[in-house]
């Protein structure tokens, strides 16, 4: 399910940022365009929580996932997923999506 203008507002201004080891059960997934702290422009990923918190990422692995997530939540209607910290060869850390 895509989320409305308001909510990515509200995903920008007040959301908590996902963390290793995270569970949620979510309604709702969208994107939007930012800058990062160094002014880069990045992909924002946001999830709705059944009980209306929205938590965000930029984390790339996770924005790719983003469309199969929504396409699956429309089926489904609500998910529960776990987030997983990964490291790649090279040593940089990364998030991933699992659904329960």
């Amino acid at each position: 399910m895509g989320l409305t203008k308001k909510e990515l507002y509200n995903a920008k201004n007040n959301g908590v940022k996902l963390v290793n080891g995270m569970e949620i059960e979510i309604v709702g997934v969208g994107t939007f365009p930012d800058t990062d702290k160094d002014g880069n422009a990045v992909n924002v990923t946001a999830l709705k929580s059944k009980a209306g918190e929205m938590y965000t990422t930029i984390s790339a692995t996770v924005f790719d996932s983003v469309e199969m997530l929504s396409e699956i939540l429309e089926e489904d209607k609500e998910l529960v997923i776990c987030v997983h910290e990964k490291e790649s060869s090279s040593g940089r850390k990364f998030l991933q999506l699992e659904i329960m």
